[in-house]
């Protein structure tokens, strides 16, 4: 049997020519037989070719072209055993007026994938193109688990990561594991220069078991910096062996001060926290001298008992939350408060005043309550309950002058020592009562007179 192309089957039936059975048999032999050869073409316009496997195609062509797709005319797709004198499968696509471009290809030698590349330099090669994702997983319910966006971002369980890599999910965990017990689990972070400075997060196992923040340049280790102990979980900053829950090889500075079971700038204590300064370190000096807390209206400092061994220096202002305020309503009243204030007064710098008060009703009393000393004013040694260095001056604005006591309105007393003159401003009425107000000595229209019950002695010009 010879199978003969069409130019030299033509030949043979040319007019004049008279086929032999040979030529019969080989003509027979060139054609397709629905029966032999398993090609059929059904009847319909819209009826697909039948093809009864196995078929076998020849490549043609120097790029061994195996098929060509059309639509109308149009040569839309191609299937060659070549890309070029890349030897593979090759799926190529013709776009218009453009040549041909590899969809999908298939390297014979090692059997690296390439999608819309015919050079792939792995068992799958993805060459993204335009502003499509290149990389994307659905799961059945078209959830998003895997994707590789346009711009390299890698989004595990969402399809916009806006970093090279975002995780999402309920409870989303990300495990980097060693394959064995002294396998060490790093994350490198470096900056894109010559000397490749960063830091490495390591976590090293048996014998060690403990995490490190390490520095790096040149890839040699500068330093651990920061080590936690997994089995105690104790923090080292500057020494990989921490005895102590914080241990600090080196100098420690606090801008804001200490915040304890929360984060402050302003060293805020609340509840029953407690304050430590260990008495060993460098901070003791100056925790010995002063410890500055700075607070605001929302920021509190609260403890059972406070002991200051040193002064205490109070924000000087005439305002609440300056000087000494007490706690409100200790006796759950209404508004009740008690403070110790100093401040200016007045438009110049030399009037100050150190304000003892209380609020809000006459039921708030301010009280000194010396057991068996005395109080002085303006004296420090004094000689009876309460003992006055200057003048007293009891209602009104004037000037009672140095060691004088004034009185504008009524006093009332068991005993009166005077030593000097005592005067009165008002020029008529009884200005002395004695039981009551029948008895006294008093002044009307000019004349002195004494009075006992509802008689009346008159005194005018010595008679």
């Amino acid at each position: 049997m010879a199978q003969k192309k069409r130019s030299q089957l033509k030949e043979l039936f040319e007019t004049g020519k008279k086929p032999s059975q040979q030529d019969f048999a080989d003509f027979i032999d060139s054609t397709l037989n629905i029966k032999d050869d398993g090609i059929e073409n059904p009847d319909g316009a819209d009826t697909p070719l039948k093809i009864t496997a196995p078929i076998k195609i020849t490549a043609q062509g120097t790029d061994e072209k195996l098929l060509d797709f059309y639509a109308g005319d149009t040569n839309t797709w191609s299937i060659n055993q070549k890309s070029g004198d890349k030897p593979g499968l090759n799926i190529s696509h013709y776009a218009s007026g453009e040549v041909s471009k590899s969809k999908l290809f298939i390297n014979s030698s090692n059997g690296n994938v390439g999608l819309s590349i015919d050079k792939p330099k792995a068992k799958l090669h993805i060459r993204q193109t335009g502003n499509e994702d290149a990389l994307r997983i659905d799961d059945d319910s078209n959830n998003t688990i895997f994707l590789i966006n346009k711009n390299g971002n890698v989004g595990i369980g969402t399809d916009s990561p806006d970093a090279k890599l975002e995780i999402k999910g309920d409870e989303p965990v990300l495990k980097i594991w060693g394959q064995g017990d002294n396998d060490n689990a790093t994350i490198q972070l470096r900056e894109s220069t010559a000397a490749n400075w960063g830091f490495d997060l390591k976590y090293i196992g048996n014998p060690d078991n403990k995490f490190y923040i390490e520095s790096y340049s040149d890839c040699v280790s500068k330093g651990k910096h920061l080590t936690i102990v997994r089995e105690s979980g104790n923090v080292g900053i500057g020494t990989t062996c921490p005895d102590a829950k914080l241990e600090v090889n080196g100098n420690l500075k606090l801008e804001y001060g200490v915040a304890v079971n929360a984060f402050s700038c302003d060293g805020t204590l609340e509840g029953c926290s407690d304050l430590a300064i260990p008495t060993e370190k460098a901070i003791k000096t100056y925790a010995d001298t002063k410890a500055l807390l700075n607070g605001s209206v929302s920021e509190n400092f609260s403890a059972n008992n406070l002991t200051v061994n040193g002064v205490i220096k109070p924000s000087a202002g005439n305002r609440e939350n300056k000087g000494i305020f007490f706690t409100k309503e200790p006796g759950y009243g209404s508004k009740d408060a008690a403070w110790i204030r100093y401040y200016r007064c007045g438009n110049s710098g030399e009037n100050t005043t150190l304000e003892i008060g209380t609020s809000n009703d006459c039921d708030d009393h301010i009280a000194l309550m010396p057991r068996k000393g005395n109080v002085g004013i303006g004296t420090t040694n004094p000689r009876a309950k309460l003992s006055i260095n200057g003048g007293l001056h009891v209602g009104g604005d004037s000037d009672p002058g140095d060691k004088n006591l004034r009185v504008d309105g009524c006093t009332t007393t068991n005993e009166l020592s005077v030593s000097g003159s005592l005067s009165f401003n008002t020029p008529t009425r009884q200005i002395i009562n004695m039981c009551n107000n029948n008895y006294g000595i008093g002044i009307q229209d000019g004349t002195q007179y004494f009075r006992t019950d509802n008689n009346f002695a008159w005194y005018k010009g010595g008679t």
